[in-house]
């Protein structure tokens, strides 16, 4: 039995029609908070709901895949050998444009330039999984948590979800948030899984691959962006992006995107270096193009399309956010 027959979808509401209609719903949720946020905030205009501080945007990176990537994994368009030009956005989870010192996670979205004029979105986060397992349980925990006082959310959270749930999701919140060590020092993970052509589903990361510092360093409001100016002032920063195989659904599940494929079951396998150039400064028009993108892991080749809930939510939900910040 091949990798690819041993997988499938399983659909919230027993079938794609039903699935679609909740997803939706979990989008005019996050239109709402949306709005909450902006008001919150006294910006004139709505932001991203998530994500919404670019801590750094690049158009000139190159993706190379490696001579030596495994067969299994060239597919489509990657190929050993082949590079394309790149966009990189770093940037904070949070809704917030809160300080970078502060405790987030951080993200990094990808978009690869394809041959035929198309693109190939691979979008990551600073931690291997989600704090939910499914759309529906992230839009809950989104709604409980703003909807009242900070204080009293797990208390909320535990009447909703049970104490077990609960303690999961905030120790994963917990140990996600963090401050960061620097843009070139942190390695960001799919989390969800992704068809990768005849392969089958994988998950993805971005590890550094710089002769970065590996200390942390104490950081002032913007350092972040300030931090990876410097390092790209002294030369070229890179990243290898590396591929984890769907092994079976007890340890690599495909709908469930809180539990971690792990190293152990299923090394992560590099196929490619992604190549930032080096360069004096950061060029400010050229980051404010990046930020007014609109990443969405749909933006992909059908042989690439997002596997899983999670995945699939992300479509409507991106989408109808995109639709307000970018009016």
């Amino acid at each position: 039995m091949t990798n690819t027959e041993r997988w499938r979808e399983v659909f919230d509401g027993g079938s794609i029609e039903a699935e679609k209609e909740s997803f939706q719903r979990f989008a005019e949720v996050f239109q709402s908070i949306q709005e909450a946020t902006r008001r919150k905030a006294g910006w004139s205009h709505p932001q991203r709901t998530l994500h919404a501080k670019q801590t750094a945007g690049i158009e000139d990176a190159r993706l190379r895949i490696d001579e030596d990537a495994p067969a299994r994994f060239c597919q489509g368009y990657i190929q050993a050998g082949k590079e394309f030009g790149a966009t990189v956005r770093f940037s904070n989870a949070s809704a917030a444009h809160q300080p970078d010192a502060s405790p987030d996670l951080r993200g990094a979205a990808l978009r690869v330039a394809l041959p035929d004029g198309g693109i190939h979105d691979l979008l990551m986060t600073s931690f291997p999984v989600s704090h939910a397992r499914n759309a529906r349980q992230f839009v809950e925990f989104a709604m409980i948590a703003s909807s009242g006082d900070r204080a009293t959310l797990p208390e909320r959270l535990v009447e909703h979800f049970g104490p077990a749930e609960t303690r999961r999701m905030l120790e994963n919140i917990q140990q996600g948030a963090r401050k960061s060590p620097g843009l070139a020092r942190e390695r960001f993970w799919s989390r969800g899984a992704y068809l990768w052509g005849e392969a089958g589903p994988v998950r993805f990361n971005l590890r550094p691959w710089s002769d970065a510092v590996a200390e942390p360093v104490e950081l002032e409001p913007d350092d972040l962006s300030a931090d990876f100016s410097a390092r790209l002032a002294q030369g070229s920063v890179t990243f290898k992006l590396a591929l984890q195989s769907f092994v079976d659904e007890e340890h690599t599940p495909i709908e469930d995107g809180a539990v971690e494929w792990n190293e152990a079951v299923t090394p992560s396998i590099d196929i490619a270096t992604l190549v930032i150039p080096g360069r004096p400064s950061i060029d400010a028009e050229a980051a404010a193009r990046v930020d007014g993108l609109a990443f969405n892991p749909w933006n992909a080749p059908e042989g690439f399309r997002p596997l899983g809930n999670l995945n699939r939510a992300r479509g409507a939900v991106y989408s109808a956010s995109a639709a307000l910040w970018r009016k």
